[in-house]
């Protein structure tokens, strides 16, 4: 359990209510004005929609599942449950645009409501999801493909049939799940294969991660680390910092496996080290003059929600770090970067930086950042299950 502690005279305990009050609240408004549509990042404080969901589609979903785990509030389990034909039309017609990043669209939307209700339709939906993901594995290489080729010819694209980026590793839940519901062996090989080849490839000896690295596609030989929304090749990207930690974090929760606990530890001491004062990081480690460089709260986010997983599964001093980092993290969202006095941004976190170097989604609230806000919230006052 977390200390309380007082910050403008209030507990720990009773912060963390007002902000689940304040996500509960602000999520309901959008409900009314989000009908079936999937948010991604917000344009002077009213989110934008992508169709089909794009990669972050699911966040949204999850983030009104979360809201109906705080409230009991059925209004929050039917509007996670609107989007449905958008995500089963795109699994089941528009297999094309389907990427990596199957896991995000998946697991906090139908195997989230598989866990919550029992939904045995859901079920099917979520295992025929990672079917998709699975059938992504490069058997030469042992790593599952990241993206699709965007555009025959060029040569940046031409790489993706040979690329992997580190967002997958928070993927990878959705095949360890499905393995655990089905006990085909299948899943668990491509996860533990994949996350294999990025601790031996993306990860660098020091602990800092590249954002993407690129094998040759036939024989699966390595190439070399590359940069796509981060500073430079050889910069550390906050954001792919963070999903690197939480999906170790969830490879040893699935296997029991410590050498992934291990790389999961050395790779938080990565960002603690190098987070700000006020627990929120720049957008990139390595950006020259780091006090004129925008912040990413979404990665702040990410960090605190991967840290209480984390927490689970160590003892001690090193248990009450995680959770009190956590905490601290979450304590200057709410209060130095939430939407909280700004009543008609429908976003919960400013500050978030999507894309930099594209200029893509930059200084606004991102669905994922409010996300993983809400769920870190949740589960400190411990009344979430978790999806992953």
């Amino acid at each position: 359990m977390i200390k309380e502690k007082a910050h403008g005279g209030l507990s720990m305990t009773t912060q963390l209510e007002q902000a689940a009050q304040f996500i509960l609240t602000k999520t309901k408004q959008n409900i009314l004005s989000f009908g079936d549509q999937l948010p991604t990042g917000t344009a002077e404080g009213k989110y934008k929609f992508a169709d089909n969901g794009f990669w972050v589609g699911g966040f949204w979903t999850g983030l009104n599942w979360l809201c109906y785990e705080l409230s009991g509030d059925q209004q929050f389990s039917a509007a996670a449950r609107a989007s449905k034909s958008r995500f089963t039309q795109r699994l089941y017609e528009q297999q094309e645009t389907l990427d990596h990043d199957i896991g995000f669209l998946y697991m906090p939307t139908f195997v989230a409501d598989y866990k919550l209700t029992g939904n045995l339709e859901a079920r099917k939906i979520a295992l025929d999801a990672a079917d998709r993901l699975k059938e992504r594995f490069n058997e030469a290489g042992q790593f599952i493909q990241a993206w699709n080729v965007w555009e025959s010819g060029e040569a940046f694209s031409e790489e993706n049939r040979g690329r992997i980026i580190i967002d997958c590793m928070y993927n990878l839940p959705l095949l360890f799940w499905a393995y655990e519901e089905t006990g085909d062996e299948d899943y668990r090989r491509v996860a533990v294969a994949h996350a294999d080849t990025c601790a031996n490839t993306i990860i660098r000896p020091d602990f800092t991660t590249f954002h993407t690295y690129v094998f040759d596609p036939s024989t699966g030989q390595p190439k070399f680390g590359q940069t796509f929304q981060g500073y430079a090749d050889d910069s550390c990207w906050a954001r792919g910092q963070t999903w690197a930690i939480g999906g170790y974090t969830y490879a040893y929760k699935y296997t029991g496996d410590k050498k992934y606990l291990e790389l999961a530890r050395k790779l938080t001491e990565v960002y603690i080290d190098r987070v700000e004062p006020d627990f929120i990081p720049l957008w990139d480690f390595s950006v020259p003059n780091p006090s004129e460089a925008l912040r990413d709260t979404s990665a702040a986010a990410i960090a605190a929600a991967s840290l209480l997983e984390l927490a689970e599964h160590v003892e001690g001093e090193e248990k009450e770090k995680y959770v009190q980092f956590a905490d601290n993290t979450l304590q200057s969202l709410y209060h130095n970067y939430s939407t909280k006095e700004l009543p008609d941004n429908e976003g919960l976190l400013v500050n978030a930086c999507g894309h930099h170097p594209a200029g893509s989604d930059i200084d606004c609230s991102l669905i994922y950042g409010d996300y993983y806000f809400a769920e870190a919230v949740t589960r400190l006052l411990g009344k979430g299950k978790g999806y992953w």
